[in-house]
């Protein structure tokens, strides 16, 4: 049907409203653009007429679309079983006619992609994914200004990601929309960042050479590919491509953080990593991340052993030990050794006396004779084995008469032979035992 009488067949539905037919914009298989004056609006309008179930979800979502740079729907009429999406009107041409007629310049090109990248933000932010963003539905208006239009294949995301239909322009398709793979936001920045490499480099596509077949280029994308640069690209602007067209989506900028990117901000370095795939390389993530487990692991395994010791080192603390510390003797501190104090004054006959609190003072000369817990543990080891150690009780009875020694008050048993007191291997304790000898 020709494109005035789709306007006359809808102006016999409508009452209100008025459209007078101008030009025809353009056709395609998604239906046909034409210009029209409505009388309601006071202005010439983009009057886009397709089939109902096919504009339907465009509809939707340009309703939802209210922003500077996406094209402005204005009504949604329905009428003998076609979608009239009524739109402003773009003076301008699209960014692929730009690309083929002139040369852009850095700066017009670094504003092209600011305006593209404010209006992605937008989108994805209410979940949308455009799905089909290329240069012929991106329009160029008077004095730069820069529509996105034809959401026809945009979807609403209501889910994180989602497993969908192959759409999209072949040389401007995600690897994961071919893949069959989980599908976001980021399809989109894959196709920005293949728009931005044609931008930079007068319309050559980084991917697609001439003459390869369609059939070809989704087989080089479906995999891990290599992009060549050439000499005069400078370092950010192969940065931003390496951070947009990359096989794996997670190793994408978003639309935010590609607002961020030092090309976009006018600036020759980059201060700090943007992506997740940039932090891994500048710091070496998963080399940390595993030598941090096995560090972890090791101090585990040390843990482990030291709680046994300690409990070992517990259960084995001898009771004797502190009933040889008098309760009013301040405890000495502890230490790597073992301090025993020993008074010997002049004369033939003495008497013992220990933990007295009063020693009757005679001149004598102090020494003091320090011990590891090493020189402890042998002496004990080696008096424990020997015959003299049974020997040495015999002589303490001997001199039972000359030597007077206190009771040690204790509700625990000492066995016999085993006098000695035990010592923990872990665990030091400071004795000091004064000897009195007074001549008889």
């Amino acid at each position: 049907m020709e494109p005035q009488s789709l306007i006359d067949n809808l102006n016999e539905v409508l009452l209100g409203d008025y459209f007078t037919y101008i030009d025809t914009l353009g056709k395609g298989s998604f239906g046909i653009v034409v210009s029209a004056y409505s009388s309601s609006l006071d202005k010439v309008v983009a009057i886009k007429i397709t089939q109902y179930f096919e504009q339907e979800n465009e509809s939707s979502l340009l309703q939802e679309c209210s922003h500077p740079n996406i094209v402005k729907l204005y009504k949604v009429l329905i009428a003998n079983n076609r979608v009239y999406l009524i739109m402003e009107k773009l003076v301008g041409t699209t960014l692929d006619v730009l690309m083929k007629s002139t040369v852009l310049t850095e700066a017009l090109t670094r504003n092209i992609m600011l305006q593209i990248l404010n209006a992605l933000v937008f989108l994805h932010r209410k979940g949308i994914i455009h799905r089909d963003l290329k240069p012929e539905n991106i329009f160029i208006c008077e004095n730069n200004y820069v529509k996105l239009i034809d959401l026809g294949l945009g979807y609403q995301m209501f889910s994180r990601a989602f497993i969908g239909q192959q759409v999209g322009t072949p040389y401007y398709i995600a690897p994961e929309v071919i893949n069959q793979q989980e599908q976001s936001q980021l399809v989109d920045i894959f196709s920005l960042g293949i728009i931005f490499y044609q931008l930079i480099n007068n319309s050559q596509h980084p991917l697609w050479q001439k003459g390869q077949t369609k059939k070809d280029y989704y087989k080089t994308i479906s995999s891990e590919f290599y992009i060549q640069y050439p000499p005069q690209m400078s370092e950010m602007a192969k940065d931003f491509v390496q951070n947009t067209v990359t096989f794996q989506s997670i190793n994408r900028m978003s639309a935010l953080q590609c607002l961020e990117h030092p090309w976009i901000l006018g600036e020759q370095t980059k201060s700090h990593p943007i992506t997740n795939r940039e932090i891994k390389l500048r710091y070496s993530f998963t080399e940390y991340f595993n030598n941090i487990v096995k560090a972890l692991w090791i101090l585990k395994i040390f843990k482990e052993q030291c709680s046994e010791e300690i409990y070992y080192m517990k259960t084995q603390e001898s009771d004797e030990i502190n009933e040889l510390i008098d309760e009013n003797e301040e405890q000495q501190p502890l230490s790597t050794r073992v301090h025993t104090e020993q008074l010997i004054p002049s004369g033939r006959q003495y008497r013992l006396h220990r933990h007295t609190t009063k020693i009757e003072r005679k001149p004598s000369i102090k020494l003091i004779k320090t011990s590891s817990h090493q020189d402890l543990s042998q002496l004990k080891n080696k008096l424990q084995t020997s015959k003299k150690f049974f020997n040495h009780i015999n002589l303490a009875q001997r001199f039972k008469d000359n030597f007077t020694i206190p009771k040690v008050n204790s509700s625990k048993k000492i066995s016999s032979p085993n006098l000695l007191p035990i010592i923990s291997p872990g665990k030091q304790k400071t004795s000091s035992f004064n000897f009195n000898f007074r001549q008889q």
